[in-house]
């Protein structure tokens, strides 16, 4: 499925002009991709931290494991447009049911993300109001060509 727009929360944005996010491509920070279930209502202005948000992570198993996916981060620059991006993920032979899809810092590029890792930003994968799934199948996640974030100097 194509992502749609993503969302930016208010502290990962800061975070991220302040310097205490690095999306540089290399050396930069590392960052994976989770999926939540629609128990999760997302609060831009307050959802900071993976502990905002962490109990409604899709189970593991299924095909799923928890704390989703390690991303690679692309940064580029043509002419006044920055744009950060990430790589389509999926979840081939897998059992999932999935409302949003979040890019977490992972501070320690450990895989196991902690309660203080920095929330950046999450996609609506059903902007209808459901949710999206597969059965013993791919749950793909592409992203459009305008990446995660971009940004116009004008």
């Amino acid at each position: 499925m194509a992502a749609g727009a993503w969302k930016w929360f208010g502290a990962g944005l800061l975070s991220t002009a302040t310097g205490g996010i690095n999306l540089n491509t290399t050396p930069g920070d590392h960052f994976r991709m989770v999926l939540v279930t629609s128990s999760w209502t997302p609060a831009q202005t307050t959802d900071a931290t993976w502990t905002t948000l962490s109990a409604n992570e899709v189970a593991n198993g299924g095909g799923y494991t928890t704390h989703g996916k390690t991303l690679t981060v692309t940064t580029t620059r043509t002419g006044l447009v920055v744009k950060f991006s990430v790589d389509d993920q999926s979840w081939t032979t897998s059992t999932i049911t999935a409302k949003y899809a979040v890019i977490v810092k992972d501070a320690d590029n450990n895989g196991a993300l902690a309660s203080t890792d920095a929330l950046l930003c999450y996609c609506d994968l059903e902007t209808g109001g459901g949710s999206v799934s597969t059965t013993n199948g791919t749950f793909a996640i592409t992203i459009a060509a305008g990446g995660a974030l971009t940004i116009t100097a004008a």
